[in-house]
């Protein structure tokens, strides 16, 4: 039996020491973040796989890799686990689907899982304004009219640099002066990111 402590326990237990450290109230502090996080990460996976229970088209298991597809599910596990959006879980669970109701192969599991960790990294605010560049713009425009436009500039940005949105630059001359206008439109990954999150 191997009694050496994970980083993960480790940090755990650094966690636990520190939240202790806090004047008057890091005792209870702490006893409250650890008991009920292990309890609230089982209710979330429970929860998922019980509204997934629903009838769905799916492949037999012998149509995917089963290595994988079973590498993709543990790593969707431990985002589910962690998410404590109910909206990012409901998109996580149409990621499960589309993955199930399409052969998850060899040859496509670097995309999936780019999807599932872009998935996992973006906020609900991200992923409405990635929706406001798509066929979903009219469901989205009114919450993305109430956006700060600095947090707008910001998620636009975030979501460039993860290849979901892709931006091109155009000047035009007239009377002298050529001002630059940027133009930002829905990339081809971004397509399949809501394709397969959305749909």
């Amino acid at each position: 039996m191997n009694d050496k402590l994970t980083t993960k326990e480790k940090t755990e237990i650094a966690i636990q020491s520190g939240l202790q450290l806090v004047p008057y109230i890091g005792g209870s502090l702490a006893t409250a973040y650890f008991s009920t996080k292990q309890e609230k990460r089982f209710k979330r996976i429970e929860s998922f796989y019980q509204e997934l229970a629903l009838e769905h088209s799916l492949l037999s298991i012998n149509e995917h890799d089963e290595e994988s597809l079973m590498a993709l599910i543990e790593r969707l596990n431990e985002q589910i686990e962690k998410e404590s959006s109910e909206e990012k879980r409901m998109y996580f669970k149409n990621f499960f689907i589309q993955m199930l109701q399409t052969p998850t192969l060899e040859s496509n599991y670097d995309e999936r899982r780019m999807l599932l960790d872009s998935l996992a990294t973006i906020t609900v605010l991200e992923f409405k304004i990635l929706l406001s560049f798509s066929d979903y713009e009219e469901q989205i425009q009114l919450f993305t009219k109430h956006i700060e436009p600095s947090l707008k500039v910001g998620a636009t940005s975030r979501l460039e640099t993860l290849g979901m949105l892709t931006a091109v630059f155009q000047s035009t001359t007239y009377a002298g002066q050529s001002p630059v206008e940027k133009y930002v439109y829905l990339s081809d990954f971004g397509k399949r990111f809501i394709d397969f999150c959305i749909k």
